[in-house]
């Protein structure tokens, strides 16, 4: 998967989120993600096992269920940062929860199909 930026803005007004990323489910597990902030700004990435493409159980996007990523290092935060997620969930994002700056995401999966 070629890295692919999302970005978030002004959450002044209440939380504000990114588009999502779908992840190459055939690909390696092993992506690295790196956040900046732009101004002030808190964030937090999350990720979901959902998926409402799926041929056998869709989840309608509205009810997607997102958690925190597991690596804490981009959990919470208010400075730039780089994190790992060491095996691939279905969907990433970005969640913006207070500040006037706003925040950009690239993810970078590494690898082709492991067959």
């Amino acid at each position: 998967m070629q890295p692919i930026t999302v970005s978030t803005t002004d959450a002044t007004a209440g939380t504000t989120y990114s588009a999502p990323v779908r992840m190459d489910t055939w690909a390696s597990p092993v992506s690295i993600l790196q956040v900046n902030v732009i101004g002030t700004a808190t964030y937090t990435v999350e990720t979901s096992m959902d998926d409402p493409n799926s041929p056998t159980f869709a989840t309608p996007f509205a009810a997607m269920v997102w958690v925190n990523c597991a690596d804490s290092n981009v959990v919470n935060k208010t400075a730039s940062a780089q994190g790992v997620l060491v095996a691939t969930p279905i969907y990433v994002r970005l969640k913006q929860t207070a500040g006037n700056g706003s925040c950009t995401m690239t993810i970078a999966q590494f690898g082709n199909a492991t067959y």
